[in-house]
């Protein structure tokens, strides 16, 4: 089957991290290490497992940072990774094959995938105590235990391949129905949603208070879609790109939107925040801002050292941090951090969580919200492409601030395999 391949080579990193700055596109040229290929359909590990058919894979802002280059190589996660990689965990699929150990499952059904290659998929007995306690994405086994090479998820690894491929094959514990009513284009959406949600129950906003979401893609938006579908009052700002942004994002329920595009200064951006929030910014040496007073809570939708560093300078002394953006090896001020007294919490992928009195995995948890209409996903837009428009699928994320495009997903059909 034809399939996307990410495969590290020492000397094309080298060159495309030099041309990078001058042409972007070099990454997904045929100089990267991005190659449209063939590969062997993914054989299943054990009688427990499934083959699915891709419909969509989407194209997360984890896979863009590692085309792109920004994810050190010394970043430890890369440690727990098996190359070459098929890539694409977010997804939307149908089941083409059930193992002899799989019930409850049929060909045809259709799914989306928790990606997590935690201690169940592996076989691992007992489970770590994270993976214990519905803790998938914190699973203390990613580093090849049990049955499966290193990985930390589909789409990640060599040897589940991915949702930018054709097929890829999950543990049927990893199996969510799709109901009925969600289009595939909906449902590709599932798992940055979950992980959006996730971010905000590791601190949800209480009424009255005051909240500032830095980023706008889809995990910002899906940061305040997930404030407002949990009830919560709270004063909600959003820092966005661009100005074609702001009916759709005030429409999700924020109540004041900051338009701060790429080119804005430092000074600048703090000003525009500082004025938003009714606080102070204080200029320091260097171009070096701070703002006096804050948000009570903070969520960096971005995840670049400076971003995090601008979130903790966003928030008010003893407030609350989230990082929900994927993270890389940068360099940080933290003087925020010390002098603030901040909590800085981590928000990775999805799990069981607790809410209302139920414990439910984030997946089942979005497609309740949908289903009450407490979460409206009928304004988010999907834009397809087949994989061998890798390179425009890939080119055009850059442009969805100005596009009014969510999400880039790329689909399959059946005479791609």
């Amino acid at each position: 089957m034809k399939a996307l391949v990410y495969d590290i080579s020492p000397t094309r990193w080298i060159a495309c991290k030099v041309l990078g700055r001058a042409w972007p596109n070099v990454f997904w040229s045929s100089l990267g290490s991005l190659k449209y290929t063939n590969i062997p359909k993914p054989q299943l590990p054990s009688d427990d497992w499934v083959l699915l058919r891709t419909k969509l894979g989407g194209i997360c802002g984890t896979d863009m940072a590692m085309l792109s280059q920004r994810t050190h190589p010394a970043n430890i996660v890369r440690s727990l990774t098996s190359f070459p990689i098929a890539l694409g965990h977010e997804n939307v699929a149908m089941i083409d094959e059930v193992g002899s150990g799989v019930s409850g499952w049929n060909p045809g059904d259709r799914v989306v995938c928790e990606p997590s290659l935690s201690c169940i998929p592996r076989g691992v007995e007992p489970t770590c105590a994270q993976c214990a306690a519905g803790h998938f994405s914190l699973c203390e086994s990613f580093f090849g235990r049990g049955q499966l090479d290193k990985g930390t998820m589909i789409g990640l690894n060599a040897f589940t391949s991915g949702s930018w491929s054709p097929y890829f094959i999950a543990h049927k514990s990893q199996l969510y129905r799709v109901p009925d009513e969600l289009s595939d284009e909906q449902a590709v959406l599932v798992d940055p949603l979950a992980c959006s949600l996730h971010a905000v129950l590791r601190r949800v906003p209480t009424d009255g208070e005051l909240v500032l979401v830095v980023g706008a893609g889809i995990i910002g938006q899906g940061v305040l879609m997930g404030i407002r579908a949990l009830g919560s009052r709270a004063r909600v700002s959003i820092v966005a790109r661009s100005e074609s942004q702001v009916d759709f994002l005030t429409a999700c329920g924020a109540d004041d939107v900051i338009v701060a595009p790429r080119e804005l200064s430092r000074a600048g951006l703090f000003e525009r925040v500082a004025s938003q929030l009714g606080r102070q910014r204080v200029a320091g040496q260097f171009g070096n801002q701070w703002m006096i007073g804050g948000a009570d809570v903070v969520f960096d939708c971005v995840g670049t050292g400076e971003s995090l560093a601008n979130a903790m300078k966003f928030c008010k002394g003893r407030g609350t941090v989230v990082a929900a953006g994927t993270s890389h090896i940068a360099l940080v001020d933290t003087t925020a951090l010390w002098f603030s007294e901040l909590s800085v919490l981590g928000a990775y992928g999805r799990q069981f969580e607790e809410l209302d009195g139920e414990r439910r995995h984030t997946y089942e948890i979005v497609f309740d919200l949908i289903k009450k209409g407490r979460l409206d996903i009928s304004g988010l837009r999907v834009e397809t492409y087949a994989p061998s428009q890798y390179r425009e699928a890939l080119s055009a994320v850059g442009r969805r601030s100005t596009s009014g495009v969510c999400k880039i997903a790329f689909r399959h059909e059946t005479s791609e395999a």
